[in-house]
C-alpha cells in the first residue's frame, strides 16, 4: 500500500533536500483542524455532573454522621446556578477551544497525506491545477510505525468539555465530511521532546506561555529529515512542465533512487477521472 503526498512544482526541494514541513495544525486550510466545538448540554446535564461532583467531594470527606453529610451536599446544592453560568460562558468556552488549537500548534505538526493519488481535486488545489507532482510512499516502511492516524469524517464536531481535563482524542483526527474526497492519513510529529511517564505512556509537554500572536506560530517552518528508501513512486502532473520532470529525475539519480517508478497522471479519454501512467 502506498500513500501520497501532493506537492506544487515550487516544493521541488522536498525531494532534492529529503525534508518535508509538519505543519501546525492552525496553519492548515481547514479553519476546524484541531478546533473543538462549543458543548451543547442542557440543563439537566449540567445538573448531573455538579451533583455528581459534589458527591465525589462529600466521599474525601470523614463526616462525623451521615447527616452532616447531607447537610453538606444540600448547602453545596446552593451553588449551582453559580457553576452553571460559569460552564456555559460562551465567551469562556470559545477562548478555553481555541487555546487547544494554540497549546497543539506549539508542540506538533501534521504530515498529510491522501491513500488516493487520483483525485482530481487534489491535483487541482495541491498541485497547482495538476501542474506539479506526487511523491507515493510506502506505507509499510518504518517511518510510518509510529504517529499515523486514518482521518475519518463526520458532521458532528468533537465538542470540548469543560469540565474534565482530559478531551476525546478524536479531535485530532477529525474533519467534516466535506473532506472525505482526500482519503487523508496523517503523521504527527513532535516539536517538544516527549515526557516518559511511569506507566509506559508518554505525553507531549505544553509551554508555559503562548506567543502573544497567531502570526508567531504561521510562520514558523518546521523541516523533518525523511529516509529516501520510504519513497516508491513519483507521479508527474498532467500539465507539469519539462522542467520540473528533469529537475524530479535529477534528484532521483542523485539520491540513488533511480528505480523508482515514475508515472504520470493523464485525464481519462472517457471518464471524469485521472489515469496513472508509466512514463
Amino acid at each position: 500500500m502506498q500513500c501520497f503526498k501532493y506537492l506544487n512544482p515550487q516544493r521541488i526541494d522536498v525531494l532534492g533536500n529529503l525534508k518535508i514541513r509538519y505543519t501546525q495544525a492552525i496553519a492548515l486550510n481547514d479553519p476546524f483542524e484541531v478546533f473543538p466545538a462549543i458543548i451543547d448540554k442542557d440543563k439537566d446535564w449540567y445538573m448531573r455532573q455538579f451533583i455528581a461532583r459534589i458527591e465525589a467531594e462529600a466521599a474525601e470527606i470523614d463526616f462525623r454522621s451521615p447527616v452532616k453529610k447531607k447537610q453538606y451536599v444540600r448547602a453545596r446544592k446552593k451553588d449551582f446556578p453559580n457553576f452553571y453560568r460559569c460552564y456555559t460562558d460562551e465567551k469562556w468556552l470559545f477562548e478555553q477551544a481555541f487555546s487547544i488549537v494554540m497549546l497543539d500548534a506549539n508542540v506538533q505538526g501534521y504530515l498529510s497525506l491522501s491513500k488516493t493519488d487520483k483525485n482530481i481535486l487534489m491535483w487541482s488545489h495541491y498541485a497547482q491545477n495538476h501542474e506539479g507532482f506526487v511523491i507515493g510512499f510506502e506505507a509499510s516502511h518504518s517511518y510510518f510505525d509510529f504517529g499515523m492516524t486514518e482521518v475519518e469524517y463526520s458532521d458532528q464536531r468533537p465538542y470540548l468539555n469543560p469540565l474534565q481535563g482530559k478531551q476525546d482524542a478524536s479531535l485530532f483526527y477529525t474533519k467534516s465530511t466535506d473532506w472525505a474526497y482526500e482519503q487523508e492519513i496523517r503523521k504527527s510529529m513532535a516539536f517538544v521532546e516527549r515526557i516518559q511517564l511511569e506507566n509506559g505512556n508518554t505525553f507531549l509537554p505544553y509551554p508555559d506561555e503562548l506567543p502573544d500572536h497567531t502570526d508567531e506560530i504561521y510562520q514558523k517552518v518546521r523541516l523533518f529529515d525523511y529516509p529516501k528508501d520510504a519513497i516508491s513512486s513519483i507521479i508527474f502532473g498532467w500539465k507539469s512542465t519539462d522542467e520540473l520532470r528533469q529537475s524530479v529525475i535529477k534528484s532521483l539519480e542523485e539520491h540513488g533512487l533511480s528505480s523508482v517508478k515514475v508515472m504520470q497522471a493523464i485525464p481519462h479519454p472517457r471518464k471524469y477521472e485521472m489515469v496513472i501512467k508509466e512514463v
